[in-house]
């Protein structure tokens, strides 16, 4: 009953928060430079010689944000999620087909950050200041100080351009085998790998360091319990409830921060749609992009409060 009652107030607080996010993304898109009507449909109400004055009012834009805001909340709420101005056609299914393609890329390079993370955070953090320990700190350190926009290239420079191993794009083409598809997704999926690699196993190794210093841990190693057992059994537990934070933050940035890495290898995921968005100053297709980036943040950390609720029964005491 109280995880019920924790995962009921958890869930009345993210309606609250896409309220929020929702107010703030569409007071934000208005205050991008240029008129949206003439960057949109400049050329083409040039050519055919409309007014684009008129075309401010077809599209809407010529209401006040928090009028345009309304509107596209009510309208939200009854299942109608607009159309793109630029594209011409509904939003949503556009949006979801660059979200499943991105989803290719997030998955794998969640599944294999995670489980290399963990893993190499509790072994660094029992071998804590040997040579080893040493060495998966430099390579973490590595990993956070150099931005994926740095590592995307030198990964392309090394694997594509002086081994020739993995092509140096990832635009996919519709009749592309499988095999073809699989190459593509390498070097993207291996920087984003790097880039959550490091956070994790930076949080995995302290935690775990700190619940072996813990007296419950110590207490079990005096009654001579095998390491195995003391690990497994009464430290990963408790060590990896505020990993599980930082996984959650990672979702959202594995999402969100796919922009940078789908412009530096060409991939038609939602992070490029984000870009073609803001160029195209078209605030129905942003606006709904940006707002469904922020809900898979939301619900990432809504399943992590879950999880640490589950792992450290105390949260549903707070």
């Amino acid at each position: 009953m109280r995880l019920a009652a924790y995962v009921a107030r958890r869930l009345a607080l993210l309606v609250f928060t896409f309220l929020v996010i929702s107010l703030l993304i569409s007071s934000l898109m208005n205050l991008l430079p240029g008129d949206a009507a003439e960057v949109i449909a400049g050329n083409w109400a040039r050519s055919s010689g409309s007014d684009l004055a008129a075309l401010r009012v077809s599209f809407g834009l010529d209401l006040p944000w928090y009028e345009q805001y309304f509107r596209w909340l009510a309208g939200m709420m009854r299942g109608e999620f607009g159309d793109s101005i630029a594209l011409r056609n509904p939003a949503m299914p556009t949006i979801l087909g660059r979200l499943l393609n991105s989803l290719l890329l997030a998955a794998p390079a969640f599944i294999l950050a995670v489980s290399i993370s963990l893993t190499i955070g509790v072994w660094a953090a029992l071998r804590r200041g040997k040579l080893a320990d040493n060495t998966v700190l430099l390579f973490t350190l590595l990993g956070i100080s150099i931005p994926p926009f740095v590592i995307g290239p030198l990964l392309i420079v090394l694997f594509s351009g002086w081994l020739r191993w993995l092509p140096a794009s990832s635009t996919i083409s519709p009749d592309a085998a499988l095999t073809a598809r699989v190459l593509l997704l390498i070097l993207p999926i291996v920087t984003m790998v790097i880039e959550v690699f490091a956070h994790i196993t930076r949080t995995a190794r302290g935690t775990m360091i700190e619940v072996m210093r813990t007296p419950y841990v110590r207490m079990a190693q005096l009654k001579g319990l095998p390491p195995k057992t003391v690990v497994t059994k009464h430290a990963l537990r408790n060590a990896l409830a505020p990993t599980v934070t930082v996984i959650a933050l990672n979702v959202g940035w594995l999402i969100g921060g796919v922009v940078v890495i789908e412009q530096v290898f060409s991939y038609p995921g939602i992070g490029s749609l984000l870009i073609f968005a803001i160029d195209q100053r078209d605030l129905p297709l942003l606006r709904l992009t940006a707002f469904v980036i922020a809900a898979i943040y939301c619900f990432a950390n809504l399943v992590a409060d879950v999880i640490h609720a589950l792992l450290d029964p105390r949260v549903l005491n707070g």
